[in-house]
């Protein structure tokens, strides 16, 4: 059985009217009404102010009033709705971990945000429960009561805390990193795209560089470092707002990381969810040696950002920290240089039909951009197929095996043997002709699967026998025919 269910503070009901958080659905029904009646005058756009504003207050209220949670040693249920009303339970064994969360609005008030990674969704729902709006404390005990899959005490978490082992803390140096990241480098471009965009609405002649007195050639030199500068420093900004203060421990059987400069999260995984780890480098991140830890956690697909172990890190600190939660399989096998010749083969004949469509293209309309194209993809094909083919290998050791592909971004997975559930085996024509093979570990936890691409086509079987064990013995390549 469940406890008896249980209300969020109704100060959330604060924060929800400030932010319009349930009003935000209503938006759509709203425009057109706004655009019928129009905006004449002051004392209309103050009206349309306060009358949103208290109907967000209204929605809010209601949502609160509506909304419960109740957690025990079988289940959490959330019960939530306004016209039409949903139960959802959640049985404690199919919980994967916890994330509870205080944005700046929430501190203020006093009150966490707690979600609840669960494998019990339903096709087109969200993996996770929220409980948005208690108090710290409460949310230390939710978080406990459901990680224990029982019942938390009502005692100080002081009191019954285990002890910690710390695993990775951040380094503010790391920062240097951010620029290198697509993902840090997504928000400052598009605040720079709003800013090119802004500079296109400005009269020209504020912008006339004879006024200035300035040759125009410094005008945008300075522009273009200006931009870059821009660039650069926000994903700085950006990654350390996320990952500032970062730390990563190991807390009695559960791994515990935190971070955040205003959004404060506290997440928690269980140790026995957690079936291997990714360790994923961007282009330029190869450049500098850094990379990023993510756990892989069974029954729960996405967990791309409450699986993050380390954000960002240099390469070493990366594989230190893989190697303390899964088992070294050991060095990655090159796979056969038939794969090679495969990349090879595919780089030259883009480029190759690309610089014929040039060549008709210069010939016919004189235009000879596309020609160019393509003779710099086709001299640039060969050490952009050679750096494809570096990127493939696999391991097997005795508790643990790997596989890694990608160029742009190369991730390199490293799973228990018991993480693995299947394997497919998939060969093209051109494969078959070439001896080789794509194996894909099929997997409760992340993508669901972790391919090892043109393999030897011989060695399918003996990779998995030694990835998973004696029921793979019969696994073989398909064959021809």
């Amino acid at each position: 059985m469940t406890s008896p269910a249980r209300r969020t503070s109704p100060r959330i009901v604060l924060v929800h009217t400030v932010t319009f958080r349930q009003a935000r659905q209503f938006v759509p029904v709203l425009i057109p009404v706004v655009a019928a009646t129009g905006l004449d005058g002051v004392g209309t756009i103050a009206s349309l102010v306060v009358g949103v504003t208290l109907f967000s207050l209204a929605v809010a209220a209601v949502s609160w009033w509506r909304f419960g949670y109740a957690d025990g040693p079988a289940a959490v249920v959330v019960t939530r709705g306004l016209l039409s009303r949903s139960v959802r339970t959640v049985p404690n064994d199919r919980i994967r971990g916890v994330e509870v969360e205080a944005p700046a609005l929430h501190r203020l008030f006093g009150l966490v945000r707690v979600r609840i990674d669960a494998a019990a969704g339903a096709a087109g729902q969200d993996e996770e429960l929220v409980v948005d709006g208690v108090q710290r404390a409460e949310g230390d005990r939710l978080r406990v009561a459901v990680l224990t899959h029982r019942g938390a005490p009502e005692v100080a978490l002081a009191d019954t805390a285990p002890a910690e082992e710390e695993l990775s803390r951040w380094d503010n140096r790391w920062l240097l990193y951010a620029p290198l990241v697509g993902s840090y480098l997504a928000l400052p471009l598009a605040g720079l795209g709003a800013l090119l965009r802004f500079g296109d609405e400005v009269p020209g002649d504020l912008l006339d560089v004879d006024v200035l007195d300035v040759p125009a050639g410094w005008v945008v030199g300075a522009a273009v470092v200006g931009m870059l500068l821009l660039v650069l420093a926000g994903s700085v900004i950006g990654a350390a707002v996320v990952n500032w203060g970062f730390r990563l421990v190991r807390r009695g059987s559960s791994l515990v990381a935190v971070r955040g400069l205003i959004t404060r999260r506290h997440t928690e995984l269980e140790l026995d969810r957690i079936r291997g780890v990714t360790v994923s480098e961007g282009l330029g991140m190869r450049w500098v040696r850094a990379a990023r830890v993510g756990a892989l956690v069974t029954g729960l697909a996405s967990a791309e950002r409450r699986g993050q172990l380390l954000p960002l890190g240099p390469r070493t600190e990366a594989w230190s920290l893989t190697h303390r939660l899964v088992d070294d399989p050991g060095p990655l096998h090159a796979h056969p240089s038939a794969a090679l010749r495969r990349r090879v083969a595919r780089a030259l004949s883009a480029g190759l039909l690309v610089t014929a469509a040039g060549g008709v293209l210069a010939a016919t309309l004189g235009r000879w951009e596309l020609l160019g194209a393509g003779v710099a993809l086709t001299v640039l094909g060969v050490p952009l197929a050679r750096g494809l083919y570096a990127s493939l290998g696999h391991a097997a050791g005795p508790r643990s095996f790997s596989v890694r592909r990608g160029w742009l971004v190369r991730e390199q997975a490293v799973l228990e043997r018991r993480a693995v559930v299947g394997w497919e085996v998939r060969q093209s024509l051109f494969q078959r002709r070439a001896g080789l093979a794509t194996v894909t570990a099929c997997v409760g936890a992340g993508s669901g699967g972790y391919p090892a691409v043109d393999m030897a086509a011989d060695d399918v079987s003996a990779f998995a026998l030694a990835a998973s064990g004696p029921w793979a013995h019969a696994l073989v390549a398909p064959r021809e025919g």
